[in-house]
């Protein structure tokens, strides 16, 4: 039997879904026993449990609830007095509960010999026995390699020489030996006693797991934990027997790119795929068109637009945009010879690719040209935009 465990807190209950399509790729992909844990607080819904449950019983496998609030109430208010000062630096002011359960772990499954934790933002392409069947370090914890952090990415623990780089690991997914990871009591208040003397707030859960056990555990392959931020930036696209983090709401409606059309195929299996969720993600997809195309709108008004992109669009691109017998076209090439001379009526609007783009909006800037005054990108108009697409799905 595997034990897999999940911790979610899902105040408006449309986050619970993405914990649903990885549960679906663990059993999809995985021929063994499972167990899932399924650790939770008031804000699990009748439905996203009767969800999971359905889900669960489909393919004739396991889950079982912890409730992670009822019984340590006053636990958590003294926690709540203690992350005062993460409230004051964090955006919006809340913490989400969720973060501090894996540091619970020890506490909940003492009678449990293994566990593997997988963030709910995972979608597991790959038979989960493999990592089940990996050996620990001394402490009893394995986890990968965090590789944005040890490609340069900032870090306050690596920064105040509190891990060295190369150690340093990504809480996404972990392997516990509970018998030589120990009982851990107080590593949740310890752990935030940590993060406020040495003033480390970044990754928080993260943070605390390299600092307390970095040192002895043992460093899986990336296979095991891969990116898919860093595979994208990196401009790799295949995708092979992994387990895929889409950390970062890395999620996007787009059949095209093997990233989302993974986790798409999951989601689109689950019950959470349901009428109810199409239908408030078209008015969802609708509502942002609306919004571009009224800013669009309201940015072009009474003003003389000069359109940039490459040839063999000029006509696609002047009967997209209307464009007038006053306005022009042209190309970059003949743009960056003719040189800046935007008088006071005039809007730029750049259909060119991203790196091109990239290169002239520096230029124009160091001209004393502004983005969103002066000129634009209007690929914004054609290509859907990948973080308006998460927090689409977050939503729906």
């Amino acid at each position: 039997m595997i034990h897999i465990c999940y911790g979610v807190s899902d105040k408006k209950g449309t986050y619970t879904k993405f914990a649903g399509a990885s549960i679906h790729s663990v059993f999809e992909n995985t021929k063994e026993w499972i167990t899932i844990h399924y650790l939770h607080d008031h804000t699990l819904s009748t439905d996203n449990r009767r969800y999971l449950m359905q889900m669960v019983r489909s393919f004739g496998q396991q889950i079982i609830f912890h409730d992670m609030e009822t019984g340590n109430l006053e636990r958590w208010q003294k926690l709540e007095d203690s992350i005062a000062f993460l409230k004051e630096q964090t955006k919006g002011g809340q913490v989400n509960q969720a973060i501090w359960y894996p540091l619970l772990i020890g506490e909940t499954f003492k009678d449990l010999d293994r566990l593997i934790f997988l963030d709910a933002d995972t979608i597991i392409n790959m038979d989960i026995a493999e990592l089940w069947n990996e050996e620990t370090g001394e402490n009893g914890l394995a986890a990968v390699p965090d590789t944005v952090i040890q490609e340069g990415h900032f870090s306050m623990m690596v920064d105040k020489g509190l891990c060295a780089e190369e150690r340093y690991f990504n809480s996404g997914v972990l392997l516990f030996d509970m018998k030589r990871f120990g009982r851990q009591e107080g590593l949740l208040e310890k752990g935030v006693a940590f993060l406020k003397k040495y003033d480390v707030i970044d990754y928080r859960d993260q943070n605390i797991f390299n600092y307390f056990f970095g040192e002895k555990c043992r460093l899986l392959p990336v296979k095991y934990n891969t990116l898919v931020a860093y595979e994208m930036v990196k401009k790799r696209e295949n995708i092979g027997e992994a387990i895929y983090h889409y950390a970062g709401g890395r999620y996007a409606i787009d059949s095209v790119n093997n990233f989302h059309r993974l986790f798409l195929e999951h989601l689109t299996k689950t019950p959470w795929c349901n009428a109810d969720f199409l239908s408030n993600m078209a008015r969802q997809i609708h509502q942002t068109t609306r919004s571009l195309m009224l800013g669009y709108a309201n940015f072009i008004a009474g003003m003389r637009r000069i359109v940039i992109g490459e040839e063999k669009e000029e006509e696609k691109l002047r009967k997209m945009l209307i464009i007038k017998d006053n306005e022009e076209f042209m190309t970059l090439k003949k743009f960056n010879s003719r040189g800046l001379r935007l008088e006071p009526n005039e809007i730029l609007i750049f259909f060119v690719k991203h790196q091109e783009f990239d290169s002239v909006k520096k230029h124009l800037e160091s001209c004393g040209c502004a983005e969103g005054v002066h000129f634009i990108n209007g690929n914004i108009f054609i290509y859907r935009d990948g973080g308006q697409d998460a927090k689409i799905l977050k939503e729906s």
